[in-house]
């Protein structure tokens, strides 16, 4: 192997991205990580994170673990017209509420202090797959040579048509669009989310998470896509005039972005693996059906590759290795990632007028476990 061509290129550095090429180069592989984008980043957009992430960044130092910090309890339900409310008990911490954009700053810097070469304001234009490596056709003309590849590149397929993966499109899309707003005074007490369950009888759901002076409101809609908006519209314009949020961010709503969400189309991928790569993260549908929470299975996902990864550079039959990750995925993830298999006009009754199912409920959203 030459001395200028790396062991694994990974393209794209979100969460999941930056934690494959963070623990890649932990085990000395020579890892270049990839992106369009220059970091840090400036904007600031808001989420929660599932507490299973914390094993992950354990470790990472500092500005990674600050992120641990504001954990959240105070979870509550309400149904689309906030006539009806319901609070979910939780034995411990429910989540961690984030600016993700500072925290894939942090992830992405902890990746090039472990030893990952970084490339950035850099778009890949183009993937070859040679016999025995991968080359990356940057859009300056540079080209970047790796025995395997990571993609890691996001919601955009174009990457992914160029690598020779298929997606599906799943049984049903899901279509989200978020508000990120600032107070004037911070919210007084504990961070804390908002659930609306029921937006339309198909199971679309609105979060509403706060934390200090941060807020931010998001749909994930299963309708019409003409639709999402007005929905987010509705949401936070009734959240505020119920009290349940301090401002009426319905106009800023009705600027937001829309875009569909990969949730659970890992599911209908016929396989992760190509000719001397892997798709991991967004890119690969690892996001959460029940939450459209996409940062945690995202980062599991670069996980379990990065252990496949580890076996195919030191095995002869490369490829043979990296079909493992089908595998490996699917025994581990599957159950997470899908939809629970219920009916939501039923099951939504209960859930206001049953503690155990509320509690029910707020562990499949904000743990992944089955209703």
């Amino acid at each position: 192997m030459s001395d200028d061509m790396f062991d694994i290129a990974v393209v794209g550095a979100g969460p999941a991205g930056a934690t494959a090429a963070n623990l890649l180069a932990g085990k000395q592989q020579r890892v270049v990580l990839v992106d369009g984008e220059t970091f840090p980043r400036k904007e600031a957009s808001y989420g929660w994170l599932n507490t299973r992430a914390v094993s992950m960044l354990q470790g990472l130092g500092p500005k990674v673990e600050r992120h641990l910090k504001q954990g959240f309890s105070d979870v509550s339900f309400h149904d689309a017209d906030f006539s009806k409310t319901a609070k979910p008990k939780f034995e411990g911490t429910a989540g961690y509420l984030i600016d993700r954009v500072a925290f894939t700053n942090d992830l992405v810097a902890a990746a090039v202090k472990a030893g990952a070469t970084a490339k950035f304001g850099a778009t890949v234009s183009d993937i070859k797959l040679l016999e025995n490596s991968v080359r990356l056709i940057l859009a300056g003309g540079e080209t970047v040579e790796s025995r395997l590849l990571v993609l890691a590149s996001g919601r955009d397929g174009v990457l992914l048509d160029r690598g020779g993966f298929t997606r599906e499109g799943g049984a049903s899309a899901m279509w989200t669009a978020q508000v990120d707003g600032e107070l004037k005074k911070p919210v007084g007490g504990k961070p804390r989310v908002i659930v609306v369950l029921g937006a339309d009888k198909l199971g679309s759901f609105g979060i509403c998470c706060l934390m200090g002076r941060h807020v931010s409101v998001s749909i994930n809609w299963l309708g019409e896509k003409s639709d999402a908006i007005s929905a987010l519209i509705t949401l936070c314009r009734l959240a505020y005039e119920h009290q349940v949020l301090p401002a009426d961010f319905s106009a800023q709503a009705a600027g937001a972005a829309l875009v569909r969400s990969p949730a659970s189309l890992a599911l209908d991928m016929d396989t992760h693996v190509g000719k001397h790569s892997l798709v991991i993260g967004d890119a690969g549908g690892f996001v959460s059906a029940a939450s459209n929470e996409g940062i945690y299975p995202g980062m599991w996902s670069a996980q379990i590759a990065s252990e496949v990864l580890l076996t195919a550079l030191k095995g002869r039959q490369s490829q043979d290795d990296l079909m493992a990750f089908d595998a490996a995925w699917r025994m581990q993830m599957a159950d997470y990632l899908r939809s629970p298999n219920t009916d939501h006009q039923f099951l939504l009754p209960l859930i206001f007028s049953n503690q155990p199912m509320a509690d029910r409920m707020g562990a499949a959203i904000f743990f992944g476990e089955n209703i």
